[in-house]
């Protein structure tokens, strides 16, 4: 019988706490609360969440991946699609058509920029070192917003947008080269994505950029 699931591990209940508080820390900052903005950041950053995004990012788990090691049968690059990935615009409407969810585990993910205006805004909360493997901040690193590929280029996918669905940092960077039946994934397009309101906190991104960005 062959073994089925959606995403590699259930997601803890901190993920969802986390992004709440940030999805707090948001609307403080735009109402002028800096302080309480930064707290609420700082309260996100759970090491819980840094412990599950290792264990599923981190080092090839048997027991998680379903595998030992990364696939050794790539598409050789010369025979790999050159169709060019879509434009920041197409991309946001493809999250937005996902709800800013994650097609695999479901979690709430937060746009890229948003992010951005928060490591700019409170680097002491956030600590973001673009450079290190794990970045910092563990909910903001582990929610970033991915635009996965459901089979990917390395495997003979392509950029069509057929084969894109929204996906948490975790997800992504989780599967990495395999493809869905290497893993044992269902086709997160078989499942209706859950629409509901969350904006991945692109509600940043409006106000003004004098208050977005320091001087």
């Amino acid at each position: 019988m062959t073994r089925t699931r959606n995403y590699f591990i259930t997601p803890i209940p901190e993920i969802e706490e986390a992004v709440t508080l940030l999805g707090q820390a948001a609307d403080a900052f735009l109402s002028g609360y800096n302080g309480l903005a930064g707290k609420l950041i700082a309260r996100a950053d759970d090491p819980e969440i840094a412990k599950f995004y290792r264990r599923i990012v981190g080092k090839t788990d048997p027991k998680i991946h379903w595998q030992s090691s990364q696939p050794k049968n790539p598409v050789p690059k010369s025979e790999r699609s050159t169709t060019r990935m879509p434009s920041p615009k197409k991309q946001t409407e493809i999250f937005q058509r996902d709800g800013w969810r994650c097609r695999y585990c479901g979690t709430r993910v937060i746009s890229r920029a948003a992010r951005k205006v928060f490591i700019l805004n409170f680097p002491v909360e956030t600590h973001w070192v673009s450079s290190y493997k794990y970045g910092g901040h563990s909910a903001l690193l582990s929610q970033g917003v991915s635009l996965d590929h459901i089979r990917p280029i390395s495997r003979g996918g392509d950029n069509e947008p057929d084969n894109f669905v929204t996906a948490c940092g975790t997800c992504q960077f989780g599967r990495n080269q395999w493809t869905l039946e290497e893993v044992g994934f269902t086709n997160p397009k078989d499942r209706p994505p859950v629409v509901d309101g969350w904006d991945g906190l692109t509600r940043l991104l409006k106000a003004p950029r004098t208050l977005r960005v320091p001087t």
